[in-house]
């Protein structure tokens, strides 16, 4: 009985029994690994060829035998989609099989941030803005200038500047509060 069983094993043909992801599974992120698990021993000569429900190959990065498990790590992730996995095992009896099984993968689309367009709108109330604060340096130039010249008590040339100075002001907080709300 024992020799019976040494037999079977010594010429048993290497097939997949398990596989991460699972033949028919949906899973829900991005697959970056799959794993075979084949029922015998496997050599280093097995391949995978992984394609996309429109033929698409996907490109394996490394392939790795460990005992009964074969690891395959893609180049990629696999994005949301259907997938065949068509396998070639050489057994560790030097005999030949192949198979194949799909799996899905509905992974959440990632957001892309777009940068935010700069509108027309937005273009003119930053040239506003750039003239108001311009305006406002000129404004207080011509009122220094004009208390140097002003050697009387009369401050009424410093009152004007100030004044507005403070009203260019108010106009770009406008500006920017109006611009912040749209």
């Amino acid at each position: 009985m024992g020799s019976a069983a040494m037999a079977t094993n010594t010429y048993a043909h290497s097939y997949v029994d398990e596989s991460i992801p699972a033949d028919g599974e949906t899973v829900e992120e991005p697959v970056e690994t799959l794993t075979l698990h084949f029922d015998a021993g496997i050599e280093p000569a097995t391949t995978v060829t992984i394609t996309d429900q429109d033929g698409e190959e996907f490109a394996v990065q490394d392939e790795n035998v460990e005992g009964d498990d074969f690891i395959v790590e893609l180049e990629e992730p696999l994005p949301s989609g259907d997938y065949n996995v068509f396998w070639q095992a050489l057994g560790a009896d030097g005999h030949g099989t192949e198979g194949e099984f799909n799996f899905s993968v509905d992974a959440p689309e990632e957001e892309v941030v777009e940068e935010e367009e700069v509108t027309e709108e937005d273009a003119i109330e930053e040239d506003a803005i750039e003239e108001a604060v311009e305006e406002d340096d000129v404004v207080e130039e011509n009122a220094s200038e004009t208390a140097d010249e002003d050697t009387s008590d009369n401050n009424t040339g410093l009152i004007v500047g100030i004044v507005a100075g403070i009203v260019v002001l108010g106009a770009v907080v406008f500006l920017i509060t109006r611009r912040n709300r749209s």
